[in-house]
């Protein structure tokens, strides 16, 4: 028969698991440190371990100087290492997506574009800026990159009714055949907080992809801010050494 006996920290985290989950909502906020200390009669390095434990586990997020909150945690989290078009993953899963386009606009790219899309600095390039939502609710904010040289004359009305891949397919022939991503962990900002109705300083996923055709021009180049309530990022390993 096992002797275990669960640590404090360990009860601590199961009972506030369960406040959580069947008494708050996403982002209200937590008593203090002093009064969990208080409440549950245990000491503050026990209050500050399970609070540790449940940020890891994804059910609260600390905003410095403001205190500690809910997380709006959901049941099947997008997993983002399978995500290639929003639209069609979303489907996938059950739940309607929409785009929310807040503007295209022409400039000239700087350096950093410039370098990232293999481009001539100050070639001519459209900066479109979108809201990805599912069900209504803001996932991430995009902003996306397109060498104009290879989708002249793009609009707003183009991409209205149409995913921005099937744009590129229909309208300007041309098709997508790769696109590289790199994830970094960050907070969201002000303006963007506001945008995915989250509070300021909310952990998110910040997603760099750069996407090429067969020809290897890389046709877009996309900054995305992913709420770190909805998506999952998901890796499987293999073993491929041989025994």
């Amino acid at each position: 028969m096992s002797t275990y006996e669960q640590p404090l920290h360990e009860q601590l985290v199961e009972l506030l698991r369960h406040k959580i989950t069947q008494e708050m909502h996403p982002h209200d906020r937590l008593p203090s440190e002093r009064m969990l200390t208080q409440t549950y009669q245990v000491s503050r390095n026990t209050v500050r371990m399970a609070l540790s434990e449940l940020e890891m586990m994804g059910y609260i997020y600390r905003q410095h100087g403001k205190g500690t909150f809910v997380a709006n945690r959901v049941a099947n989290p997008t997993n983002l290492t399978t995500t290639y078009s929003f639209s069609d993953q979303m489907r996938a899963e059950g739940r309607h997506p929409e785009t929310r386009i807040l503007y295209l606009q022409q400039l000239e790219a700087p350096k950093f574009l410039a370098a990232h899309m293999n481009l001539p600095l100050g070639a001519p390039i459209f900066k479109l800026k979108r809201i990805r939502c599912a069900d209504g609710v803001p996932l991430m904010v995009e902003r996306t990159f397109l060498p104009v040289r290879i989708f002249p004359g793009l609009t707003v009305a183009q991409l209205t009714d149409h995913s921005l891949y099937h744009v590129m397919a229909e309208d300007y022939g041309v098709k997508v055949a790769e696109a590289n991503e790199a994830f970094y962990a960050g907070i969201i900002n002000g303006k963007d907080a506001q945008r995915l109705t989250v509070p300021a300083g909310s952990p998110c996923l910040n997603v760099q992809r750069s996407t090429t055709d067969p020809q290897e021009r890389i046709v877009e180049y996309t900054l995305s801010v992913c709420r770190g309530d909805q998506f999952v990022y998901q890796v499987r390993h293999v073993n491929v050494a041989q025994s």
